[in-house]
C-alpha cells in the first residue's frame, strides 16, 4: 500500500510540475534566386553574438544541399550575416528578405532566415560602372538579324598545375548582354554559356577569383568573334610571380561541353555530304591468300587416298614376304 501510495504521489507531482521545452531552437536558412552565374559558388551564413564573434555558427549553402540548411542554436540575440565566397569586395552582396540583421531566438521556435541578392555591387552603386571591365559601344546589327539562341565560351592556357577559378566577361555587341563564364580545373578550364544569344561578341575582360595582388594577366587570341562561325574565345593566363612556368592548354576537342555547345550552335547548318569513296580492293593479296587455301584444301582432299594407297602397298609387301 506505501508503494502504491509513494507511486500516486510520483505521478500527481509530474503533473504539478510544469514541464520545460528544450533550451534550443531551430534556424532554417536558404539562399533563393541566385542567377545562374552564381550557382556553382558558395555561401557562407554566420549567427554570432555580434559582428566580432569568433565562436559563431557557420552554415555553408551551396548545390549540395540545394541552399538550404537548418541548424539547431541556443536561445540568444545573433547577428546574421551572409556572403558569397571568394567576394571580398562585395560584387554580389546578399540581404536577408525581412531585412533580418539581428535575430532573437527564444527556447523552442523555429525562424527562416531567407537571402537574395541584394541588387548592384558596392563598387558599381558608387561609381555607375562595373568592376572588372567596361562595356564596349554597341554595333549595329545586320539588316535581316534577330536573335536566336546560341552558345558562347572560352577556353584557357595555363601554367600547368594552375587550378585557380577563373571568371570571363564577354559581351554581345548586338544586344548588349554580358555574360560570365566560370572556368575551373574540373572542367578542364573550358566553359560555356548555354542561355546567350547569337551575334558579335567581344570579349571584355577576365580575372582570377580573389587574385587581388594581379598576380594573374590574361591575353585573349581574339577581340571579336561571332556566333556564325562558333564563339569559343582563346585566352592565356600568365603567372607573373613565376613567368618561366611550363603552359598548357586542356584540349576543347576533348571537352565534352565545348561539344555540345558546337552541336547546338550548328543544328540548323546541314553538313555537306561527302561523296561516297569505295574502298580499292588490293587484288594481288587476296588472290595469293585464296590461292594457298585452294592448294591447302586440295591436299586435304588427296591425304585419304595417299594414305589407302599407303596401307595396300604395305599390306602387299607383307603378303609377298
Amino acid at each position: 500500500m506505501r508503494k502504491f501510495l509513494a507511486l500516486l504521489f510520483a505521478l500527481l507531482l509530474c503533473a504539478a510540475t510544469k514541464v520545460y521545452a528544450a533550451d534550443t531552437a531551430t534556424v532554417t536558412v536558404t539562399v533563393k534566386d541566385l542567377p545562374p552565374k552564381l550557382q556553382n559558388r558558395t555561401v557562407i551564413v554566420t549567427l554570432g553574438n555580434g559582428p566580432s564573434d569568433t565562436e559563431s555558427t557557420v552554415i555553408v549553402l551551396d548545390r549540395l544541399n540545394n541552399y538550404t540548411e537548418t541548424v539547431t542554436i541556443a536561445p540568444s540575440e545573433y547577428y546574421c550575416a551572409a556572403a558569397v565566397q571568394y567576394d571580398a569586395l562585395g560584387d554580389y552582396p546578399l540581404q536577408e528578405i525581412n531585412q533580418t540583421t539581428f535575430l532573437q531566438v527564444d527556447d523552442g521556435n523555429h525562424y527562416d532566415l531567407i537571402y537574395t541578392l541584394a541588387g548592384s555591387s558596392w563598387y558599381e552603386s558608387v561609381t555607375g560602372q562595373q568592376r572588372h571591365y567596361t562595356l564596349q559601344p554597341l554595333e549595329v546589327p545586320p539588316e535581316n538579324y534577330e536573335p536566336e539562341p546560341a552558345q558562347v565560351g572560352a577556353y584557357l592556357t595555363a601554367p600547368v598545375g594552375f587550378s585557380q577559378h577563373v571568371i570571363v566577361y564577354l559581351q554581345n555587341l548586338y544586344t548588349d548582354d554580358v555574360y560570365d563564364l566560370e572556368l575551373y580545373e574540373s572542367n578542364g578550364l573550358a566553359a560555356v554559356e548555354p542561355n546567350a544569344l547569337s551575334g558579335k561578341y567581344a570579349f571584355l575582360s577576365a580575372c582570377v577569383v580573389g587574385d587581388a595582388e594581379n598576380r594573374y594577366q590574361f591575353s585573349c587570341e581574339q577581340n571579336e568573334l561571332s556566333t556564325e562561325n562558333g564563339v569559343y574565345f582563346h585566352l592565356t593566363v600568365t603567372d607573373t610571380a613565376n613567368p618561366d612556368r611550363e603552359m598548357s592548354t586542356p584540349s576543347r576537342d576533348q571537352n565534352s561541353t565545348v561539344q555540345a555547345a558546337d552541336s547546338f550552335n550548328n543544328r540548323d547548318t546541314a553538313a555537306p555530304q561527302q561523296p561516297t569513296v569505295e574502298p580499292k580492293t588490293v587484288s594481288q593479296p587476296v588472290n595469293q591468300q585464296k590461292k594457298q587455301l585452294d592448294q591447302f584444301s586440295l591436299l586435304l582432299d588427296f591425304m585419304p587416298v595417299v594414305l589407302v594407297g599407303a596401307v595396300l602397298f604395305a599390306v602387299r609387301r607383307k603378303r609377298r614376304h
